[in-house]
């Protein structure tokens, strides 16, 4: 009997035409926005001796290396679009990714790509001397201008994600390099007030580790991003692992190399007490000029972040509705450009509104921190799920196995409750806020299944 051939859905199937390099550089580009410019400051308001400094680098470093091991895995294993929705609902079925589909649409996606444009339009009006009330306009404009070059084609934002990562990298290196090579021969910028550590003095060291994690978790966000296209990446199980696991550990050295800069021109002091980081190093440096260089680069790495989030959010919208999770019309692509189109303008206007909103970027990102990571440690608590499936026999041995199983899940899922634990607790009432419209998912997927049925 002839083996029965399976119809692809040419509406909803998206091409694979992601290459190594762009892979690898939606991870690098979505990790490395605004944090490395500004988390160095808040680190070092809670924690005051740089070794502990570094050491708390290092740490996050850790934690974001031991979630991609996992989450590679995971992505080799079910190379498609969608990344933790998918392995979410491989692993506990449809109601939990849907809960996670609906905070990447309503919180997550649209509030990163608000919060990071907030830091790109406030740079960029400063390089251009425009007034504060042009900053929301400067914003939308770049979302809606990213947004149509996505909507373009999938090589159109791959290729616009693989320049501004490499601008940004060479940027940070550049700066790194004249921190070590040029005295710092230009006078400090005063300190308009004392800034006292952000912890009270009674916290332990590990309360103050706990309190300076959420900044420097923050800065580390995104490596889960590749997966999301995970469906148009040429040979993904060749590439998902470089792109993951590399792309972090290049991540991480160039965070700490950024920190030795920082602290060898501006000291501990310093460092904690300019809430500018980078600028305030590299004007030590270069003068006025250089601070507008900084800019600059800081306008352009935060271009290529919001980018990076424009490009992946869709996708998971998209997987969703082409499981029949979400309204049909969501799934369908673009018939000339095969991108799909509607849930990337629908983003756009849900960033818009959440960036018309903020007043700031703290205002908007203390929405998606601990959702996120509530979600990473879901999707990492995943590859126990896949492992049973494995020894049942339901699916194939991936190629690739996650280091130090099962030490480097646990490690990731207990450390990630601790710090979520942390910030509920401590950072006010964004991250519940967060965390409630994420639970709305849950009566939603009910009242949507029994209308499915």
């Amino acid at each position: 009997m002839a083996e029965a051939v399976v119809p692809l859905r040419p509406a909803i199937e998206l091409k694979r035409q992601i290459g190594l390099y762009a892979a690898t550089a939606i991870t690098v580009g979505n990790i490395i926005g605004s944090g490395i410019f500004r988390s160095p400051h808040s680190v070092a308001q809670h924690i005051t001796s740089f070794p502990l400094v570094i050491l708390a680098w290092v740490i996050g470093g850790v934690l974001s290396i031991c979630g991609s091991l996992a989450l590679t895995e995971l992505a080799v294993t079910h190379p498609r679009t969608g990344g933790l929705y998918v392995f979410i609902r491989e692993a506990f079925g449809d109601g939990l990714a849907f809960v996670f589909g609906w905070a990447n649409l309503w919180v997550i996606k649209p509030t990163v790509i608000a919060s990071i444009t907030s830091v790109f339009a406030l740079y960029f009006c400063q390089v251009l001397h425009l007034p504060k009330g042009a900053e929301f306009a400067v914003g939308a404009l770049a979302i809606l201008l990213l947004t149509l070059i996505n909507w373009l084609g999938v090589r159109e934002g791959a290729g616009t994600q693989s320049l501004f990562t490499t601008l940004k990298v060479i940027g940070i290196l550049g700066l790194c390099l004249a921190a070590f090579a040029l005295p710092a021969s230009h006078p400090a910028t005063p300190l308009t007030a004392a800034a006292p550590a952000s912890a009270p003095a009674g916290h332990s060291f590990l309360q103050a580790l706990a309190l300076a994690m959420i900044s420097i978790l923050f800065a580390y966000d995104g490596w889960t991003d590749s997966t999301y296209v995970a469906g148009e990446v040429i040979e993904p199980r060749r590439v998902m692992p470089i792109a993951i696991v590399w792309g972090t550990w290049l991540v991480i050295a160039v965070y700490i190399l950024t920190n030795f800069a920082y602290f060898h021109v501006l000291g501990p002091a310093g460092v904690a007490g300019y809430e500018a980081v980078g600028s305030e190093t590299i004007r030590r440096l270069l003068g006025e000029w250089g601070a507008r260089a900084l800019a600059v680069l800081v306008a352009i790495s935060t271009f290529g972040t919001t980018n990076g989030a424009i490009l992946t959010g869709p996708r998971v919208t998209q997987a969703m509705a082409a499981d029949g999770l979400l309204w049909n019309p969501l799934a369908r692509l673009d018939p000339r450009r095969s991108t799909p189109a509607l849930a990337l303008w629908i983003q756009a206007l849900l960033s818009c509104a959440w960036l018309w909103a903020a007043r700031g970027f703290e205002d908007v990102s203390g929405w998606f921190v601990t959702t996120s990571w509530l979600f990473y440690a879901l999707t990492t608590a995943a590859l126990f799920a896949q492992r049973r499936q494995e020894r049942a026999g339901r699916i194939a041995t991936p190629s690739y196995r996650t280091p130090l199983y099962p030490l480097t899940p646990i490690l990731f899922v207990l450390a990630t409750a601790l710090i979520i634990a942390s910030d509920l607790h401590d950072s006010g009432w964004r991250a519940w806020a967060g965390v409630g419209m994420a639970a709305l998912g849950f009566p939603v997927y009910w009242l949507w299944k029994g209308r499915r049925s």
